[in-house]
């Protein structure tokens, strides 16, 4: 079945029906539908909605429910599925940062809705406590190194009995202090994930013969190297400094969702 598109909303499109083709997903939202369902979610989005961040993210989450169900239906005629609720409830829950005329980028919108959805289903702080977590929650091991300048003061020299101006002193103390050694500094902290970002080649400088920009083939296997354990890859940090980066899988999630970051 496939989504109209409403000006440039393929991104919403591809994000949804990716999602919606994962079985502990599909197999969730259908549930709701039943008249048996359990009721436990439900209280929890009842309680949660006086707050206004959980109830946009309800809103979405209603929102794609009702779209996955349409999706999924077996009384449908039609080959294709408005969905316009759910794209609505993104512009206003994102604030329009992805909205109806504007390309989004398809990582970020994933990690975004993702969010909507985990806090949408009851989810909390705590791992593994929405459908969400359950199938694409996994854990990563990350070391830094990054340079830090760190001033050293040198030890003074036994003092003699020749005597200096006091404009000489304080020369050599604002010496002293000026004086700076590059620390390495390494830290490694555990974290969790909802979908890994791959690097892929960037765009050569010359064209080929054919007068195109063709972006290097590169195995899969090679790109995942960024997650061996191994592999320090250049990263900048939000301050703008340099950092170098290692990653190690400890957890894989049941769904893995790898994003090709093509628009760096």
């Amino acid at each position: 079945v496939g989504l109209n598109n409403h000006n440039k909303t393929d991104c919403i499109n591809a994000v949804v029906q990716a999602l919606a083709h994962v079985t502990p997903i599909r197999d969730f939202f259908l549930a709701q539908s039943s008249p048996g369902m359990d009721s436990g979610t439900s209280n929890k989005k009842e309680v949660r909605k006086n707050h206004t961040s959980i109830r946009s993210a309800v809103q979405v989450t209603d929102a794609f429910g009702e779209l996955v169900r349409k999706m999924w239906s077996n009384q449908r005629f039609k080959s294709t599925v408005d969905p316009d609720i759910l794209v609505q409830a993104i512009s206003v829950a994102s604030k329009k940062r992805f909205r109806i005329g504007s390309q989004a980028e398809a990582g970020e919108l994933m990690a975004w809705l993702l969010h909507q959805l985990h806090l949408g289903t009851g989810g909390g702080k705590k791992a593994g406590s929405s459908i969400i977590h359950e199938t694409f929650q996994g854990s990563v091991r990350m070391t830094v190194k990054e340079a830090k300048k760190v001033p050293v003061v040198s030890p003074r020299e036994d003092e003699d009995d020749r005597l200096g101006s006091d404009d000489e002193e304080e020369a050599n103390g604002s010496e002293d202090a000026k004086e700076e050694e590059v620390v390495v500094e390494e830290t490694t902290k555990d974290t969790n994930f909802l979908q890994l970002t791959l690097d892929i080649p960037e765009k050569p400088l010359f064209r080929d013969e054919a007068g195109g920009l063709v972006i290097p083939q590169e195995p899969l296997i090679n790109v995942l190297a960024k997650f061996d354990g191994k592999t320090f890859s250049d990263s900048v940090s939000r301050t703008g400094t340099t950092q170098k980066k290692r990653y190690r899988l400890l957890k894989l999630s049941d769904y893995l969702i790898l994003h090709l970051d093509r628009f760096k």
